[in-house]
């Protein structure tokens, strides 16, 4: 049975009464002991970047020893520097594991300030280690970049980090190359960030409930409730709002209705645009929409529309909608100048700007 270190004393002293019963014991310890010095020999050999003096180490660890050799090369190329190194801890009589925090390009490339922590996780069998592991507390920014570089640099990917059964053919040309992809990652999240017309951070309400009506963002399980409402006022809303025939129109098909729908959806989950329906408190009956985009003149954060049925519009809906939705765009999001076309100001003059 595996001992706490503050046991083990307690028996060793134990010993000193009657040695030939604590043999066992001393053992154990000095096993211990030399796994301990084994362990901090083979990280020595890791961070010396000499693979030469790290092959002794993984002599009989089989395939795992090439998937840590691969990984120093991808730390040289990663240009690894060690931050802290906490000393190499007994798990169980026959594990032990070694924490070390380090500084690396790729991580750098990602601008977050973070110095990740790898813990090499061994096994030994005879006072040989037998087994290795590794385990990083990687940021979840990291796995978002490495994604990126495949999907957007596959000639990353196919090239310098090719892998032949599993492990990289060139690991520090990998390491270098991934660097550089983490880098084009970042200024394309930053060029996103700075074209997004709300906030990175920002989450749009997904359900906002009030006494007499609920919005929740337009989707395919609302196609047959948004056809019903705007087929309903066809031409109030060519009149009040889109100022055109073209929508909606008497010869709207089932497919467009869902097509229109499903861009809507996708618009919100790119955060392109938000489009919301007005839905009664029982979710059976739509009253209207709302829509928040980008603004499509300059000055402007974002621009903000809405309708309501026509039977809702002589009901006097519409102009407490609209003093609604003025009151929760200030509080709830983050939009600083926001027009609102044909009601705060005038179609006409909303055309010549």
């Amino acid at each position: 049975m595996y001992k706490s270190p503050k046991n083990r004393t307690a028996s060793l002293v134990f010993c000193l009464v009657g040695l030939s019963a604590c043999s066992g014991e001393s053992d154990t310890v000095a096993e211990l002991t030399s796994n301990l010095a084994t362990a901090e020999g083979m990280i020595d050999a890791f961070y010396s970047f000499d693979s030469s003096g790290l092959r002794p180490f993984l002599s009989e660890t089989e395939d795992k020893g090439a998937g840590i050799l691969s990984y120093q090369a991808w730390a040289e190329g990663g240009n690894y520097i060690v931050m802290a190194r906490a000393p190499c801890i007994s798990e169980s009589e026959t594990a032990i594991s070694c924490s070390i925090t380090v500084q690396d390009d790729p991580v750098v490339a990602l601008e977050t300030g973070f110095n990740v922590t790898d813990t090499f996780h061994l096994t030994f069998t005879d006072a040989v280690i037998s087994g290795v592991e590794t385990s990083s507390n990687d940021q979840p920014i990291y796995y978002e970049a490495r994604e990126w570089v495949g999907a957007n640099l596959p000639e990353v990917i196919e090239g310098p980090c090719k892998r032949t059964d599993g492990v990289r053919d060139t690991p520090g040309d990998c390491a270098r190359a991934m660097t550089e992809g983490y880098r084009q990652f970042m200024v394309a999240k930053k060029a996103e960030a700075d074209s997004a017309f709300i906030p990175i951070d920002f989450e749009p309400p997904v359900l906002v409930e009030t006494e007499n009506f609920k919005l929740v963002p337009l989707g395919p399980d609302l196609v047959d409730l948004d056809y019903a409402a705007y087929m309903s006022s066809i031409e109030h809303l060519q009149e009040t709002f889109t100022r055109s025939v073209n929508w909606p129109h008497d010869k709207i098909t089932d497919e467009e209705a869902m097509q229109d729908m499903l861009n809507e959806q996708g618009r919100f989950e790119r955060r392109e645009s938000f489009a919301y329906a007005v839905l009664s408190i029982d979710g059976e009956r739509e009253m209207g929409c709302v829509y928040v985009r980008p603004s499509s003149k300059p000055g402007f954060d974002a621009e903000v529309s809405l309708w309501v049925t026509q039977a809702d519009f002589d009901e006097g809906f519409d102009a407490s909608l609209y003093e609604w939705t003025l009151q929760w765009v200030e509080q709830s999001w983050p939009l600083k100048q926001v027009a609102y076309p044909g009601r705060a100001i005038e179609w006409a003059a909303w055309d010549e700007l």
